[in-house]
């Protein structure tokens, strides 16, 4: 999962605490500065929910001062806790396991502990990279997790852990996220393609591209649907390879700013391109069981990648 806590950019808002007269959960986010902990919010707010969403340096998920914040009712009364925050710098997770482990393991079942104790549902995120990617078919969520790095492995751990701590939570697996709040993929092929830099995308990984705000959507579905504790996937329709969705997301963006230029990307084995940390080479989840819970498949990328687009080139306008 490529999720982006790290952004200094502030929330959008005036508040860290957000409602509508229609109000019908009341929800408490961890990791709302996030890339995919921004967009969570504004989607349950614009619903009419009531969301709470400290700042970073207001709310750690595995600080015990901020987990007795939450615990004494400092943030309120919550019929759900969503945990957004993660450290998913999967290079450097491989040199910083103690900090990769601090917030995706003991963090996670910290919080998810606090929220047992709350009364509250508990929600989680993981990733598609608890998998080695040495299946030839989907994921789904009875498949036994064998990750392959550090950064997979103590997602890993995280999810035993908050299983552990709270009986009712419902975890989350999805992968490739990107989205307009800080770092992602797509954002950085835009920005070298802009900068015509020769470009080379490793072709040999396939996966399912998830846009934040569509994720942001199912997950309001979700929690609106009381759903049984367990694993769901939740993750982009469309399965491509990362060279794939860089052609994709490129094309996207010069369509809209320049549509004369050509997008020239070069497809390269992963060996041609190390990295501290292995990949997993196929870790296409399975969307069956999301499907049958009645969630609608998100938009197809291309569309999604459109609206990704026209938002960046706004950006630079």
């Amino acid at each position: 999962m490529e999720d982006v806590t790290d952004d200094p950019t502030p929330l959008p808002t005036d508040s860290v605490k957000h409602e509508r007269e229609s109000t019908r959960l009341r929800v408490f986010v961890a990791g709302a500065a996030g890339m995919l902990g921004r967009d969570i919010v504004r989607t349950l707010a614009d619903a009419g929910h009531y969301v709470a969403s400290p700042f970073r340096d207001q709310f750690d998920i595995a600080h015990p001062q901020h987990l007795e914040s939450l615990r004494t009712g400092v943030w309120g009364q919550f019929d759900w806790v969503i945990n957004a925050a993660a450290y998913t710098n999967v290079d450097g997770a491989q040199s910083a396991v103690a900090q990769a482990e601090r917030t995706n393991h003991i963090g996670a079942g910290l919080l998810a502990f606090t929220a047992n104790e709350i009364g509250a549902r508990f929600l989680h995120f993981s990733t598609d990279f608890v998998f080695d990617g040495n299946a030839n078919a989907s994921y789904d969520e009875g498949a036994p997790p064998n990750p392959i790095n550090v950064y997979g492995t103590s997602k890993w751990h995280g999810e035993q852990e908050v299983s552990k701590q709270h009986s009712q939570a419902v975890i989350v697996r999805t992968s490739w996220l990107f989205g307009v709040h800080g770092k992602s993929f797509p954002r950085t092929m835009i920005n070298a393609w802009r900068e015509g830099k020769e470009l080379r995308v490793v072709a040999d990984q396939t996966g399912r591209p998830t846009y934040t705000k569509d994720l942001a959507a199912r997950t309001r579905t979700l929690i609106e649907h009381a759903p049984v504790p367990g694993t769901v996937h939740l993750a982009g329709p469309d399965i491509m390879s990362w060279h794939e969705f860089a052609i994709a997301a490129v094309s996207a963006y010069r369509d809209r700013t320049d549509p004369s230029r050509e997008v020239n990307i070069a497809p390269i084995a992963s060996s041609e391109w190390p990295t501290p940390a292995r990949r997993p080479r196929y870790s296409v989840l399975s969307l069956a069981k999301s499907e049958s819970l009645g969630i609608a498949p998100m938009r197809a990328m291309s569309e999604a990648l459109s609206e990704f687009a026209a938002l960046v080139a706004a950006e630079k306008a």
